[in-house]
């Protein structure tokens, strides 16, 4: 079991959509996904309560609570008992023992950030802190920075700065930009599974067009992680 993890010190970064949104692409592979949720809010849980109402959560996926160590532990045991092909980690804000762990013990870290000064501050404070760690640690864990709600057209001068401050460090090579479906995820459920509910419900139909973008954009941020594991 292969397990990647989204941080940030800041709370609205983006990393809670990054991961529903990755964990939508692996189960559209057919992948089985555990989701840990070490966010006391508690935001994991919601999705798969909106999304069972809607018929849009994909019984490959699983959410387990792992907001303190043992609750982390336990989690990861059942998991790797169960044999899940990956686990998804949702951490929660700031640095604390049970953050360090799940970052030491994964196979791949997604740093979401928005394309603000304040959003990059963070991400580029996460970001040093990650790397402190794993040094201290002696690991070497593939990490990379994930521009997120970036505008489908130009930027503006503001967000062409920001986004130029990032190319020094490892980038994945699609951002997640700035869509409806990536937005209404949390109510709507599962993006690959609201597709698939889209696609026979002529009322949806309008909705197809930004939903197979979305998708599109998820599945090579998948392909990215793959490349990224060896895989």
């Amino acid at each position: 079991m292969k397990l990647i993890t989204c941080c940030s010190f800041k709370g609205g970064a983006g990393k809670t959509t990054a991961l529903m949104g990755l964990c939508s692409a692996l189960a559209m592979e057919g992948k089985t996904i555990a989701l840990f949720e070490a966010d006391e809010n508690r935001p994991l849980t919601r999705w798969k309560e909106n999304a069972v109402t809607r018929n849009t959560w994909d019984s490959r996926c699983e959410v387990f609570t792992a907001d303190d160590l043992p609750l982390l532990e336990k989690a990861y045991d059942e998991a790797e008992a169960r044999k899940f092909d990956y686990a998804l980690a949702d951490t929660h804000g700031g640095s604390s023992e049970l953050n360090n762990t799940i970052i030491a013990s994964s196979n791949f870290l997604l740093v979401p950030t928005m394309l603000t000064p304040l959003d990059v501050d963070e991400a580029l404070a996460t970001y040093r802190y990650i790397i402190e760690l794993l040094l201290s640690e002696n690991l070497v864990i593939p990490t990379a920075i994930l521009q997120q709600r970036v505008p489908i057209g130009r930027l503006t001068t503001s967000q062409r700065k920001v986004s130029d401050m990032l190319t020094a460090l490892p980038l994945t090579k699609q951002p997640m930009f700035e869509r409806d479906a990536f937005a209404a995820m949390k109510d709507r459920g599962m993006l690959h599974l609201s597709l698939r509910n889209a696609r026979v419900d002529p009322g949806m139909r309008l909705m197809l067009r930004n939903l197979d973008a979305a998708m599109e954009d998820l599945r090579l941020l998948s392909r990215f992680m793959h490349e990224a594991l060896g895989q």
